[in-house]
């Protein structure tokens, strides 16, 4: 408790001792996966590699699950082979996919030709539905680090494929 005090006190004065228009240095934020590193006030950037969630043990959960591991896996097409014929994918800034063709298109080839390192940070689903909050690996600061960038919302079908995905991309801070 004495080592507690003594460091937010510290912190106070360090804070309060700052020179006019210097940034103090806020604690590390606690968010799903770990901490955010303070020293990036301007991005969500994780102090190290986030932690592994529980994934609750339902069917939604159980795709989105192999849709994280695919993509880190590099299996593009079958990451699209996880969609039904008819399904969607839908994100805020562009254009809707609808069916198979087009999904397939988009990961074999947009999202193949980035090969991005994903990690789950949080799930939270029932039989039809599983929310995932996902990290990317990035270099920042000459650093691979990790950095918050979407919640997806999965919708599985009765034939256990997506029905329906909708990524909610954290907009791109400095």
């Amino acid at each position: 408790m004495i080592n507690q005090t003594k460091g937010a006190i510290a912190l106070a004065a360090a804070m309060l001792l700052a020179p006019t228009g210097a940034m103090a240095i806020e604690p590390p934020m606690l968010v799903s996966g770990g901490q955010l590193d303070s020293a990036f006030p301007g991005a969500d950037v994780y102090i190290g590699t986030p932690s592994s969630p529980a994934v609750p043990a339902t069917p939604a959960c159980a795709v989105a699950e192999r849709y994280v591991a695919l993509i880190n896996a590099g299996k593009y097409a079958e990451v699209a082979a996880l969609y039904a014929d008819t399904a969607t994918f839908l994100e805020p800034m562009r254009p809707t996919l609808r069916g198979r063709a087009e999904i397939d298109a988009f990961y074999t080839s947009r999202i193949g030709a980035m090969a991005p390192k994903i990690a789950a940070t949080s799930y939270l689903g029932n039989d039809a539905e599983c929310v995932v909050a996902l990290a990317l690996q990035t270099a920042i600061a000459g650093q691979q680090r990790w950095v918050m960038v979407s919640v997806d919302h999965f919708i599985i079908g009765a034939d256990g494929k997506i029905a329906s995905m909708t990524a909610y991309a954290r907009p791109t801070r400095s």
